[in-house]
């Protein structure tokens, strides 16, 4: 028989009541018909033969911000702990690093022998969890998702469009049947477009809530006191053009009339234009024309605000391994630094007990300045607003590695990356459940 739509002011979503396992077969014959078709839809046209990484040591926030503001470097990753970062230059444009003083070394002398390599592991699985995806792919597998557990599960097709007309999904999990009432946690991912791994485990954290309701009770007894909500997508058209001609493309797809993109992450209305952000539209971290500029952070602020009461928001990235707290624009402490950084530290002692990975729980300026970003935001008086009286516990997490590999992370580290995840989601979820920040 027909269901009816649960959640009207939201669900777009009718389905037929089937068995749980008759949805497991139909899913799983569905999924691997889908992806088998798309055999080689990976389709680079941009090389990078003359591109190396090199390793700049004892780096000061200045040169760093010389280096953020040149148009023909690419920052790939910082560590404070040794004040060093790795950058993808061109061969012939390294020597102006020299310039600014810096002992730099090289990492990979072929950034095209990189992503050659890189591209042997796409070939198609069988399991899911097993490579990557492209865009159209991931939105079939959050609607099957969807369908199979619709007791669950709110799917939204569209809180908006991309810049190039891409619908942006929101994916929401509760067994509670009363969400205007129920606290909830935020999660978006792939806000930059090369930072696969990013999207990979947002859907295996999906995944395990909604396989083990019902079978662990920690995830059921969450599940029945507050929602997940997921935006798989904020950045839909880079990640698109990461798979048809870019593969290292950060930005939105905004035309220029000298360069492309707006970095979705330094256009969020909260410190706009300060410092770690480019007013140069050919910089990495160009942050467009004004706060919210851009269609896909107006979408997600936008949906932030109406979605009810959000105790915990994550903005997921890769690389370095990181949980990072407010603030980024400034060395002062947030009114719950104390509380933040508890969080942080015990969510980075659960990740390490999974498979031995360290993640330094760190201030985000302790990275490095940033302005206009999406975790600073989700702690900022305009993502609450409509919050009641709590605010959102903001955080950044940057996945896997720590440079071996950087945004080429290979598809057989998804799944021990989404394990190591799992703990230190859950423990997040709970702690902000049972002690939500209030507004201060």
């Amino acid at each position: 028989m027909i269901r009816p739509c649960r959640w009207q002011s939201h669900s777009h979503f009718c389905s037929i009541l089937l068995t749980s396992e008759m949805w497991r077969e139909i899913f799983s014959f569905a999924l691997l018909a889908f992806v088998g078709c798309n055999a080689g839809r990976y389709r680079r046209t941009k090389k990078y033969e003359d591109q190396m990484i090199v390793r700049c040591n004892n780096v000061s926030r200045v040169q760093y911000q010389a280096i953020s503001a040149e148009p023909g470097a690419d920052i790939w990753s910082v560590d404070t702990g040794s004040a060093s970062l790795d950058v993808r230059v061109s061969r012939d444009g390294s020597a102006w690093l020299k310039r600014l003083g810096l002992h730099c070394i090289t990492q990979h002398d072929s950034v095209e022998l990189l992503v050659s390599k890189f591209e042997e592991s796409l070939s198609v699985k069988q399991e899911w969890f097993e490579e990557y995806h492209t865009y159209d792919e991931i939105i079939k597998w959050y609607e099957e998702l969807a369908t199979q557990y619709y007791e669950l599960v709110d799917y939204v097709p569209t809180i908006g469009k991309s810049y190039e007309g891409r619908d942006m999904p929101a994916f929401h999990i509760t067994a509670n049947n009363a969400p205007n009432s129920t606290f909830k946690i935020y999660f978006q991912c792939q806000i930059h477009a090369r930072e696969w791994i990013s999207g990979a485990v947002c859907g295996y954290i999906v995944n395990y809530l909604l396989e083990n309701y019902g079978i662990n009770e920690d995830v059921t007894k969450l599940l029945d006191s507050l929602e997940f909500v997921f935006i798989p997508f904020v950045n839909p058209d880079g990640y698109a053009y990461t798979w048809s001609a870019d593969r290292f493309w950060r930005k939105n797809r905004r035309p220029g009339s000298i360069c492309s993109g707006v970095d979705l992450n330094r256009n969020y209305n909260d410190h706009w234009g300060g410092d770690g952000s480019s007013s140069n539209p050919c910089s990495e971290t160009y942050h467009g024309s004004s706060a919210e500029s851009e269609p896909e952070t107006q979408n997600t602020a936008g949906y932030f605000k109406i979605d009810g009461t959000i105790v915990g928001a994550i903005d997921w990235h890769s690389y370095s391994q990181l949980i990072l707290r407010p603030y980024g624009w400034t060395n002062q402490d947030s009114p719950d630094e104390a509380r933040l950084k508890s969080i942080g530290d015990e969510m980075q002692s659960l990740i390490l007990d999974v498979h031995d990975k360290y993640y330094a729980s760190q201030k985000s300026i302790g990275l490095y300045p940033t302005t206009g970003t999406a975790s600073d935001w989700f702690y900022s008086d305009d993502a609450n607003v409509n919050n009641g009286e709590y605010r959102a516990a903001g955080y950044t997490i940057e996945l896997r590695d720590t440079g071996q590999y950087g945004f080429l992370l290979p598809p057989d580290q998804i799944i021990p990356n989404g394990e190591e995840m799992i703990p230190a989601v859950m423990y997040f979820a709970n702690s902000l459940l049972s002690e939500p920040l209030k507004k201060f």
